[in-house]
């Protein structure tokens, strides 16, 4: 999930509140002064709050509970856990899914999804619904916090297809390091400071396949932060077994030298190219993240 996506969906540790979509700058220091209540008021009141306030922004009724050091968002079209308060609507997490994942391809019933980078899982229940009971979906995250979000969100929306794998996926297997920001842990990446680091396990794409009897890949989702074309180069030989992917690159992130690694947006392009794909892009998009997915399919896989 990108910066931005973060920044809409909330950027405090639980327990807090992100009610609004808003980013300005007196909205940054709107979350800033609830947070400072936050830490003085009993989560439960908090709670009641967002439960009335959440029901009458998604005009639907929004139960909330705070267990765990989650917040439990209960919808009617279904839960959404994270360590804030607030963010999308299960109806808006659905929707944006559709508009943003699914640009080129949607997931049919008896389909095999894999999702690398699924966050607190925004995208399961969609990707869960479509492929249906034949189908299944494998779900991986890397970061320990952002993962039992994952995990209470896959149990608590009963997805009977989705399997959770908690590790980072990587282009060399073996230990690595991912950002342990708890303000902003959506967003945590790899990193190779040890100081602000938390070692998580680094697997191959192609390993963790043959670990879950995949052999078959009807569309492939990669959302993680920049080291999407290491993964991609370390796996050509599962993209063979590949129809669909959707891969956002974070080029519009790389504004200094020092982030020169993060462009990866041609030569992810390239090696798609080369592997046989067809490329959508969305040029003409108002928000630059979206003008850096990368839509691929094969010709011969409708």
């Amino acid at each position: 999930m990108s910066r931005l996506e973060r920044m809409q969906h909330g950027t405090f540790p639980a327990p807090a509140i992100d009610l609004g979509l808003e980013i300005s700058p007196s909205a940054r220091l709107k979350r800033r002064l609830l947070r400072a209540v936050d830490r003085r008021v009993d989560p439960r009141l908090i709670a009641g709050l967002g439960s009335v306030y959440l029901s009458a922004r998604a005009r639907s009724r929004c139960a909330v509970r705070y267990d765990g050091g989650h917040w439990i968002h209960r919808y009617r079209t279904g839960t959404v856990v994270n360590t804030v308060l607030g963010g999308l609507s299960a109806e808006r997490e659905d929707e944006k899914t559709r508009e943003v994942f699914l640009f080129d391809y949607c997931p049919r019933p008896g389909d095999t999804v894999v999702d690398i980078g699924a966050g607190v899982g925004g995208e399961v229940r969609l990707f869960s619904r479509l492929v249906g009971p034949s189908g299944r979906v494998l779900s991986i995250e890397a970061h320990p916090a952002t993962f039992r979000c994952l995990r209470r969100t896959v149990e608590l929306n009963r997805l009977g297809n989705v399997t959770p794998v908690e590790c980072a996926v990587v282009g060399t297997a073996g230990p690595v390091l991912i950002e342990d920001r708890a303000v902003d842990h959506i967003g945590n990446g790899l990193t190779t400071d040890t100081a602000h680091g938390v070692e998580v396990a680094g697997r191959q794409l192609g390993e963790i396949l043959a670990a879950h009897g995949v052999d078959h890949v009807d569309l492939l989702k990669m959302n993680i932060e920049g080291a999407e074309l290491a993964v991609l180069e370390s796996s050509l030989d599962v993209l063979d077994r590949v129809d669909h992917l959707v891969v956002s690159c974070h080029d519009f992130l790389a504004l200094r030298p020092d982030q020169a690694w993060q462009r990866t947006f041609a030569p992810v392009g390239d090696l798609l190219r080369q592997a046989g794909y067809t490329l959508r892009t969305r040029p003409e998009d108002s928000r630059a993240w979206v003008r850096c997915y990368i839509y691929a399919s094969r010709p011969h896989r409708p």
